[in-house]
C-alpha cells in the first residue's frame, strides 16, 4: 500500500525534495547559530567551518522562503492527492454499487483522501529529515563524544519496540471504532428515512432502544481508541524526553571533566533535542496515518474492484413512440447472476409491478432497461423489432424515464422544478387531472412557492409528489418507478399510486415496490424468487411463491397490530 502511495504523482516528486531541503536547512540553521553563538561567548571567536555552514544554510533557507508558496500549491502532495482522487472517483462511479450506496460512502471516502495527504506532505519529508539529521548527529557525536551516541539510539530503539508491542492493540481498537461508527450511522440513516413507517407500525420505541445500545457501544469503542492514543503518547514521551535528559546529563558530565568543550556540548545537545523532538512529531503523524489505514484499504478495494462493463449503445435515433418493450434473458453482473426469466412484455394500458427481496435484482433490471447495464444474456426489444442495444443513449433517454426513492429537487419555486422537462400546454391542469400536487392549493403562492434546497420546505411525501409530477410532465413513453412510495406517508403514497394508474393507461409503466397497499392494487405483478422471475396476480403469486406469501403475511400482521393498538 505504501508503495502504491509512493508511485502517485511521481512526475512532481522532485518538488518534495526541494521542499524537504529548504525545511531541513532552516532547522539546522538554528542549531548551527546556537553552536556558533556558544563558541563566540566562550572563546571570543567562531570557527571558519561554522561560518561557511551558516552561509550555506542561510542561502538555502531564504531561497526556500521565496519558492515555498509555489511548491505548496503545485507540489508532490497536491499532484499525488489529485491522482488518487481521480482514480477513486472513476472507480466508484463505475462500480456495481447502487446510487444510494455510492452517495452514503462517498463522503467518508473523500474524507479519507484528505487524511491520506499527510503521507505526502508530512510523513515522507519527515522520514528524510530524520534520516539525514540522524546521520549528521551520528557523525558529530562519534567525533566529539563517541559513547554517548548510544543514548539517543537506545531511546529510539526502545520507542520502536514499545510502539510495535502496542500496534496490534491499535489496529483492533481502530477497526472496532470504524465498525461501530458505520453500524450506528447506518442505523441512524435507516431509522431517519423510515421514521414515518416506524411510527405507523408503533415500532419507534424498540428502535430507540436499539439506537441507544449502538450509541453506548460506539462510546466505548471511542474510549478504547482514546486510551490507545494516550498510552502511545505516554510511551513516546517517556522514551524521547528520557533520552534527551540522559544525553544532556552525559554532556554536562563531559564538560565538567573537560573532555568536551561547552560550545560543542551545547551544539550536540541542541542537535540531539531537535532530532528526538522530530521523532515525537513523526510518531504522532504515523499514528494518524495508521488510524486511516483501514479506510485506505477500503479505498484501494474500490479502485481495484472489477469495473462493471459499460453498455455499448448504438447510433440509431428512435423517432417513433415506444408502445412495446420486450425483455428476456439473465440480469446481473459479470461475477454475479441475479435472476433469469422468459419473455416479459410491457405495453401501455396496465400498471405493472415488480417486487422481491432486497438485493434480488429489481433495481439492476431497471438499470438494464435504462442502458446503464447490459443483460448477461438475452435481449431487450423495442416496438417488436428494434434491439435496444442499437439505440443511442441520448435518444433512449428522450423516451425512457427512471425515478428512484431518492428525490432531487432544486432551490427555486415549485413551478421551476416541475417545468424542468419543458412540459407542453397547461401542465397545471394536467396535474389536476392526475390528482398530483394538490397540496399547492393550501400554499399562499401556489406554484410560485419557494421550496428551498432539495425541497427542504416540503414534507417527504410532497417532495416525492413533485418528483413524480416532474417525471410525468416530461411526457416520455417508458417510466420505471423504483420504491417511490417506500418512505412517505400513506396519504401521499395513495395520491402517487392513483396518478400512476392514470399514467399507465397511455404509457409503459413499471413500478418496483414492496408496499403491501401498492401490491394489492396491481392486476399484473412479477416476483423475483429463487433467482427467477414469476408473473401473475397478487392472489395467484401467494399460492405460487412461498417467499412472497410470507412477505405479505408479515406486512398484514404488522398492520393488524397497528389497528389493534
Amino acid at each position: 500500500m505504501v508503495k502504491r502511495l509512493w508511485q502517485l504523482g511521481a512526475a512532481q516528486r522532485w518538488k518534495m525534495y526541494l521542499q524537504f531541503l529548504g525545511q531541513w536547512g532552516g532547522r539546522l540553521l538554528v542549531v548551527t547559530l546556537v553552536w556558533a553563538g556558544a563558541q563566540w561567548a566562550v572563546t571570543g571567536r567562531i570557527h571558519g567551518g561554522l561560518i561557511v555552514l551558516i552561509a550555506i544554510q542561510l542561502f538555502i533557507t531564504l531561497s526556500y522562503l521565496v519558492v515555498s508558496p509555489w511548491l505548496s500549491r503545485n507540489g508532490w502532495a497536491a499532484a499525488a492527492s489529485q491522482n488518487l482522487q481521480k482514480q477513486f472517483l472513476a472507480a466508484d462511479l463505475q462500480s456495481a454499487r447502487s446510487h444510494d450506496d455510492v452517495m452514503q460512502g462517498l463522503h467518508q471516502d473523500l474524507s479519507t483522501l484528505r487524511a491520506v495527504a499527510i503521507f505526502f506532505d508530512t510523513i515522507i519529508p519527515t522520514i528524510l529529515e530524520l534520516s539525514l539529521t540522524g546521520l549528521v548527529l551520528l557523525g558529530v557525536v562519534l567525533w566529539a563524544h563517541a559513547w554517548t551516541v548510544l543514548i539517543p539510539v537506545g531511546g529510539i530503539l526502545l520507542l520502536g519496540a514499545s510502539m510495535g508491542a502496542l500496534q496490534s492493540l491499535g489496529n483492533r481498537e481502530n477497526l472496532a471504532y470504524i465498525a461501530s461508527f458505520n453500524h450506528m450511522g447506518q442505523r441512524f440513516l435507516d431509522d431517519f428515512l423510515g421514521m414515518r413507517m416506524l411510527i405507523m407500525y408503533q415500532r419507534q420505541h424498540r428502535y430507540a432502544q436499539d439506537f441507544a445500545a449502538d450509541s453506548e457501544n460506539f462510546r466505548q469503542k471511542t474510549m478504547g481508541v482514546l486510551r490507545y492514543q494516550l498510552q502511545s503518547l505516554t510511551i513516546m514521551d517517556f522514551c524521547l524526553y528520557g533520552a534527551i535528559g540522559y544525553f544532556l546529563l552525559a554532556q554536562v558530565t563531559a564538560v565538567r571533566t573537560q573532555s568536551l568543550s561547552l560550545s560543542t556540548a551545547l551544539g550536540i545537545g541542541m542537535l540531539t533535542a531537535v532530532w528526538l523532538i522530530d521523532f515525537r512529531q513523526f510518531g504522532y503523524f504515523i499514528h494518524v496515518f495508521i488510524a486511516t489505514l483501514p479506510k485506505l484499504r477500503h479505498l484501494f478495494q474500490v479502485i481495484d474492484a472489477p469495473v462493471v462493463p459499460t453498455v455499448t449503445t448504438g447510433q440509431v435515433t428512435l423517432s417513433k413512440l415506444v408502445n412495446q418493450l420486450t425483455v428476456t434473458g439473465t440480469v446481473g453482473y459479470p461475477n454475479q447472476k441475479l435472476f433469469t426469466f422468459g419473455e416479459v412484455t410491457l405495453t401501455p394500458g396496465t400498471l405493472v409491478g415488480l417486487t422481491g427481496p432486497s438485493g434480488s435484482g429489481k433495481s439492476t433490471l431497471a438499470a438494464t432497461v435504462m442502458q446503464r447495464l447490459a443483460l448477461l444474456n438475452g435481449k431487450i426489444t423495442v416496438n417488436r423489432h428494434i434491439d435496444l442495444a442499437t439505440i443511442s443513449a441520448q435518444s433512449w433517454l428522450q423516451h425512457a424515464n427512471y425515478l428512484g426513492p431518492t428525490t432531487s429537487l432544486f432551490a427555486g419555486t415549485l413551478a421551476e422544478n416541475l417545468q424542468l422537462g419543458r412540459p407542453q400546454g397547461d401542465w397545471a391542469a394536467r396535474l389536476d387531472r392526475l390528482g398530483l400536487c394538490q397540496f399547492v392549493r393550501q400554499l399562499p403562492d401556489r406554484y410560485a412557492t419557494q421550496i428551498g434546497k432539495n425541497g427542504v420546505r416540503l414534507s417527504p411525501g410532497q417532495r416525492q409528489q413533485v418528483a413524480v409530477a416532474r417525471a410525468i410532465l416530461a411526457d416520455q413513453d417508458v417510466y420505471i418507478f423504483d420504491e417511490i412510495t417506500s418512505n412517505i406517508d400513506p396519504t401521499n403514497a395513495n395520491h402517487i399510486m392513483a396518478a400512476l394508474h392514470r399514467l399507465a393507461r397511455t404509457k409503459i409503466v413499471l413500478l418496483i415496490t414492496h408496499r403491501l397497499a401498492d401490491l394489492q392494487d396491481l392486476s399484473q405483478l412479477y416476483v423475483v424468487a429463487d433467482h427467477r422471475l414469476v408473473g401473475g396476480t397478487f392472489t395467484s403469486l401467494q399460492a405460487q411463491v412461498p417467499a412472497f406469501a410470507q412477505q405479505v403475511a408479515e406486512q398484514q400482521r404488522l398492520l393488524a397490530e397497528v389497528t389493534r393498538a
